[in-house]
């Protein structure tokens, strides 16, 4: 019997009749996918909030077995993780698009977890983010009026303040649209890369042993694979951290110190860097709490109140 992490299971559960065939049929499938693929199943790990992943043993030795839902955007994780062929990445070693699956590396402890200053982690992020926008573009790759990220998280943001009852402040909002619409304006196409799309601390995990594509020590998983500037990346970059802005008498100066320390190890604008910063963390927020995640969401936007008081 596995036990789904806490995290995963409200998630799946807050997706109403849909989140629930997925929870109710993921036995069947770990099972299916334990026999095709010849694997001994090991502890669940936790950390993530969509997915089931577990460590194994195949007949090549020790990875990790990752069973998504289709809302996750799985496909599109695969795709760039396959097409980054370790450079940045974890490795893929298996696939299988029906049963929403996949076979990957084995990595160590993640980033977040490390021992090390702030600083230390922003500087790996930089460093592996810069490897992983190397990532071919799709020859078809396009993104139409109106669907790209800024103008997404704009509409997310009006969509969910109404929809939670205006859980955070007008100003707040404002000043997060604000930001969402300058991205908007400098959005040009031909400037964007295969971008992770949630590389936070959490996501990047140490490698067990030097390799080429691997120089930082870690390298990402799960990304998302969308087209944008590479600034939104370390605006995501930049968008936790609540812990440090609450706990600081400068939270803006704080902020704006990691900020500006990510734009010198990339070469990315600044400013462009601090307005996907702050549309993420109001954006990640007012999301957290729609799907049940309120002690996170409220971080999210409690540091984003002192940003702007």
């Amino acid at each position: 019997m596995i036990v789904l992490p806490d995290k995963v299971r409200r998630t799946a559960e807050s997706r109403g009749e849909e989140g629930r065939a997925w929870l109710s049929g993921l036995e069947g499938r770990l099972e299916r996918l334990r026999s095709d693929w010849s694997l001994t199943l090991g502890e669940v790990l936790d950390g993530g909030t969509s997915a089931l992943v577990v460590r194994v043993r195949g007949v090549d030795g020790d990875a990790v077995l990752k069973i998504a839902p289709e809302w996750s955007g799985f496909a599109e994780q695969i795709r760039t993780i396959a097409a980054a062929d370790g450079n940045g990445y974890v490795r893929l070693h298996a696939h299988d698009f029906e049963q929403g699956a996949a076979l990957m590396e084995a990595l160590g402890p993640t980033l977040e977890d490390a021992p090390i200053p702030v600083e230390r982690k922003l500087d790996v992020l930089a460093r592996t983010l810069r490897q992983t926008w190397s990532v071919p573009r799709p020859d078809d790759a396009i993104v139409d009026d109106g669907e790209d990220k800024a103008t997404q998280l704009i509409e997310l943001i009006l969509t969910l303040w109404t929809e939670l009852g205006e859980p955070c402040s007008r100003r707040l909002i404002d000043a997060a649209l604000d930001a969402g619409r300058r991205r908007v304006a400098a959005f040009d196409v031909e400037a964007c890369v295969v971008c992770h799309g949630d590389p936070h601390p959490a996501n990047a995990l140490a490698v067990p042993r030097p390799r080429p594509g691997a120089e930082s020590g870690y390298v990402f998983v799960d990304p998302d694979g969308l087209l944008a500037e590479p600034a939104y990346d370390l605006g995501v970059a930049l968008r936790g951290w609540t812990d440090e802005v609450l706990a600081s008498t400068e939270p803006r100066a704080l902020l704006r110190g990691y900020c500006h320390r990510l734009a010198r190890a990339t070469g990315i604008d600044a400013d462009a860097v601090w307005d996907w910063g702050f549309v993420e963390r109001v954006s990640s927020g007012l999301y957290l709490l729609r799907y049940g995640h309120q002690k996170e969401g409220r971080g999210y936007l409690d540091s984003a109140e002192r940003l702007v008081s």
